[in-house]
């Protein structure tokens, strides 16, 4: 059972948004938990718009609709470079080609599954699939994910990434010589219209915010530094491809990707609070040994 008291921040509110918040699911999931979620006593409707002080309670254990696709989802003893973990958070080094959560087509080897077996003090409800995860990096992508052990983290970290405060600094590889020493690349980002798990700048997709900063310049290759102000999906490969400098190894989005081992992109520095302690946490990591390898070999 959970117990929430709404606050000036949730005011007006829709429930299922709510929900989708504290289950770390999708808004469409929640319906499956209908008939465990109370406000102030009483079953509402999901468009609900919360008041202040309504008290909401979800008690997913008498919801029987899911259960069986979460006991497909294992804990697996896949090593994993932690970096930090208390009893409320951890930081994690996903490597690359590991999928963050679970799907119907992928069930083990993810982080999700690694998670599991991790963390023994895990006290996630909802979706055992997206069990902790705040946020996500494509599977192809290396780097740093902060991981929540419960419901009330998970939110409070993802308002934090909604507000925009997280500091996320992405390193990568691109194709060609880049001129200039900074870009500003303003553009939205949408879903492509024929090709569905293509991603493409478009007038009507979200807004999307990157600057990249040149590293280092090679014969035919830079190394940049890209802070995103937005997390669209295949942010920063669709906005360097759009560009004309298209991350090395992309399979997606540049031609090229077999004269690579490895997508040459790495989540390289976060920078977030607390939401406990209110510290100011700092994480880095060491490139991985694909990229240093191509940064010193004839090819770059």
């Amino acid at each position: 059972m959970y117990k929430f008291s709404i606050e000036e921040k949730d005011l007006n509110k829709r429930l299922d948004i709510f929900v989708s918040d504290k289950l770390n699911i999708s808004r469409s999931q929640v319906k499956n938990y209908l008939s465990c979620i109370l406000v102030n006593g009483n079953i509402k409707k999901l468009s609900y718009s919360l008041k202040l002080n309504d008290i909401v309670e979800i008690n997913i254990k008498t919801n029987n609709n899911n259960n069986k696709e979460d006991e497909d989802i294992l804990a697996e003893n896949i090593d994993l470079e932690i970096l930090y973990e208390d009893e409320y958070l951890l930081v994690v080094n996903k490597p690359c080609n590991m999928s963050v959560h679970c799907s119907s087509s992928e069930k083990s080897g993810t982080l999700v599954n690694a998670l599991l077996y991790h963390i023994k003090d895990f006290n996630f409800v909802g979706d055992k699939s997206r069990a902790g995860i705040i946020h996500r990096l494509d599977k192809d992508t290396s780097g740093l994910m902060i991981v929540g052990k419960n419901a009330d983290i998970v939110s409070a970290i993802q308002e934090q990434f909604k507000n925009r405060t997280i500091k996320k600094i992405y390193h990568a590889i691109v194709v060609g010589v880049l001129r200039e020493n900074f870009y500003e690349i303003n553009l939205p980002i949408g879903r492509h219209s024929i090709y569905r798990k293509k991603m493409t700048v478009r007038e009507d997709g979200k807004k999307a915010l990157s600057y990249i900063k040149v590293l280092n310049r090679f014969k035919k290759h830079s190394l940049i530094e890209v802070n995103i102000k937005t997390g669209r999906t295949h942010q920063i490969r669709v906005h360097c491809s759009y560009k004309g400098f298209p991350v090395a190894g992309d399979k997606i989005y540049s031609k090229s990707y077999s004269n690579y081992s490895n997508l040459m992109l790495i989540a390289k520095e976060i920078e977030f609070t607390h939401p406990i302690s209110k510290d100011i946490m700092k994480f880095e990591v060491d490139y991985t040994d694909y990229f240093k390898d191509f940064l010193i070999s004839d090819e770059i």
